[in-house]
């Protein structure tokens, strides 16, 4: 195997870092790993919030009080299966079974869990199911017999229906408007400001041409 037989592995999108390569590769003789230190040898990981070694921050911090933690957030869910119930000889037809007696029967440990009904395995007893939670699809096709009965989920009281009072629609409020004359209003008159006539401009009197005068000449002798 030599360097330009090889291949890139199938799913690779970005350009993988040329690293160990000398100078020209433009990574540096420490091929961007630094000068000595944790990080610089080979095969070395740090876990998350490691300060190097001083007490990390999630450790410093201070916690609030009521803090839940995950697995309490989690609904548990307790599997019963029909297989193991019908198996059972301390199960007998007519039996009704509850939560707490899946509890004596050491099926569930507490009477308060949130219990399912599977069908795995097979199914000949009949009895009767309350108080149990949930039920699987093929659980319910099994015991689809008169005696099972399935949780009770909504409270389907039934209301007494009071007589309903007739309510009257609603009159309209149709008041009529007195309609008062209205007042006829005179079209504004234009003010027609007579304008003071102004005197005729005179004209400038007509200037007579001057009379040439006319000098004797004497004759001269």
């Amino acid at each position: 195997m030599k360097l330009h037989t090889l291949k890139r592995s199938k799913g690779i999108v970005g350009k993988a870092k040329r690293l160990g390569r000398g100078n020209g590769s433009g990574k540096g003789n420490y091929s961007w790993k630094g000068l000595k230190g944790q990080k610089a040898r080979s095969g070395t990981t740090t876990r998350p919030f490691f300060e190097g070694g001083q007490t990390s921050i999630v450790q410093r911090i201070p916690k609030a009080k009521g803090f839940k933690r995950h697995f309490k957030l989690i609904k548990e869910v307790v599997i019963v299966n029909l297989g193991n119930l019908d198996a059972d000889i301390r199960i007998v037809e007519g039996m009704e079974i509850t939560k707490s007696t899946l509890k004596d029967l050491g099926y569930i440990k507490n009477a308060t869990a949130y219990v399912k009904l599977l069908g795995n395995g097979d199914w000949t007893k009949k009895v009767t199911f309350v108080d149990i939670d949930t039920y699987s699809k093929s659980a319910q096709e099994k015991i689809g017999n008169p005696s099972a009965k399935k949780p009770a989920t909504k409270k389907t009281a039934e209301k007494i229906e009071e007589p309903k009072s007739e309510k009257k629609p609603a009159a309209k409020k149709t008041a009529e408007k007195i309609e008062e004359p209205k007042s006829e209003k005179k079209p504004v008159a234009k003010k027609t400001v007579a304008k003071a006539e102004k005197p005729a401009a005179k004209k400038p009197a007509a200037k007579k041409p001057a009379a040439k005068k006319t000098s004797t000449k004497k004759d001269a002798k």
